[in-house]
């Protein structure tokens, strides 16, 4: 789940909106654990968890979220839902029961920062229920489904973690769109990108196991994003050379397509690209018009405000597989992390490897410039996964 602003608690603490609040954890925990143990799906830090009936086997995997449950994007309001006042008594976990909704994704719904604080007096959107956990039989291939982070957000990458009864071929495609899942043994995972301008809604997601499928309907959230209109002097250069440009795009897209086995999971993290706080100031994500134009595009990466010849260094391993000059992108670093996972550093004043190098968290890649179209020193960090560009912030460690 994802609660502007701050960390999502995941405790479920009943709190009384009235003089001398009283929280209690412990009928918190309880929920948590009822709801567990009677075969639910919960939705928390760890996503949506689908077990089969009876529960199949025992114990949580470690998952993704376990390891970094804070994402950085907001939710955005979008249009519908109802509204409820808030009355004397009333708490957040009692609203959510009342309406049928989870009370994680009631508080991102309103921008709440802090799952005890409601106010009487107050209003909050009511959406409607999510729609019904998929069922999974006791007798069928799938003993556990767990979606993360749930619901996804405009640009976020969704993790698929699969626990099957026995080794079985999985394959599953989100709208038109198929991604392969990485499986051994018994257990398997995919990783599903969200397209920034994806529409809001409930997306239908098929998952085939051996000779069994099942539909999922995903409910992509609008997310929060800055707009920008970028200025005929800045973008012209790049309309005028649609050659360029789109040969460009073409040669990364063909780089993008590569699927290299390596060690890479979703449980792995990110460093940050940068050994310091520099200001972020082109989030991912940014909806952008161009000189005149009406057509809305999207910023691929994260912009960081950062001194010429600021080190930037490798966020995890990987295999170098360009490092050179570009005509948009300038000097230009892009690893492989493998499994369709990549990151991109675009503008660069020096280059620190080769392609074909192995390079370890940490190590220099180069330096922050303003090469290729750029109007400053600043990094622009990318990342894609399965050719996609998502949002690079929901991999950095804690």
């Amino acid at each position: 789940m994802i609660i502007e602003g701050g960390r999502e608690r995941v405790r479920l603490m009943v709190s009384t909106v009235a003089h001398g609040r009283i929280y209690s954890r412990l009928i918190g925990v309880f929920v948590v654990l009822l709801a567990m143990c009677c075969g639910a799906a919960p939705v928390a830090a760890q996503g949506r968890v689908v077990t089969a009936a009876p529960a199949g086997e025992a114990g949580l995997q470690l998952d993704a979220a376990t390891l970094s449950p804070v994402l950085p994007r907001s939710v955005g309001i979008v249009s519908g839902g109802e509204l409820y006042t808030v009355q004397p008594g009333d708490t957040l976990l009692g609203v959510a029961a009342r309406f049928d909704v989870d009370p994680a994704s009631l508080a991102a719904r309103n921008h709440l920062t802090d799952l005890d604080q409601i106010t009487v007096g107050q209003s909050l959107r009511i959406d409607a229920p999510l729609a019904p956990a998929p069922v999974l039989p006791a007798d069928g291939p799938l003993a556990r489904i767990q979606f993360w982070p749930w619901p996804p957000v405009q640009g976020q990458t969704l993790v698929v973690w699969l626990q099957a009864r026995a080794p079985v071929t999985t394959t599953l495609r989100l709208a038109d769109h198929a991604y392969p899942a990485v499986v051994e043994g018994r257990h398997g995972w995919a990783l599903i990108p969200i397209a920034p301008l994806a529409a809001p809604e409930p997306t239908p997601l098929t998952l085939t196991v051996g000779a069994t499928s099942m539909v999922v309907a995903v409910p992509v959230q609008a997310g929060i994003f800055e707009r920008n209109a970028i200025p005929a002097s800045v973008s012209d250069p790049i309309l005028s050379q649609a050659n360029q440009v789109n040969a460009e795009a073409a040669r990364l897209a063909a780089l993008f397509a590569v699927d290299r086995p390596s060690g890479w999971t979703p449980r792995s993290r990110f460093s940050s690209p940068l050994a310091g706080d520099y200001p972020r100031t082109s989030p991912f994500g940014s909806r952008r018009t161009y000189g005149s134009g009406t057509a809305v595009s999207t910023h691929s990466g994260e912009d960081f405000s950062a001194p010429a010849g600021t080190p930037v260094l490798a966020p995890a391993a990987g295999l170098v597989v360009l490092a050179e000059s570009l005509f948009v992108r300038g000097n230009a670093v892009l690893i492989d992390h493998g499994h369709g996972v990549f990151t991109g550093y675009w503008h660069l004043s020096a280059l620190n490897v080769k392609v074909g190098d192995r390079v370890a968290p940490g190590q220099v890649l180069g330096q922050v410039g303003s090469t290729g179209l750029s109007t400053g020193a600043h990094l622009h960090w990318e990342m894609r996964v399965n050719g996609a560009a998502v949002d690079p912030m929901q991999w950095l460690a804690p």
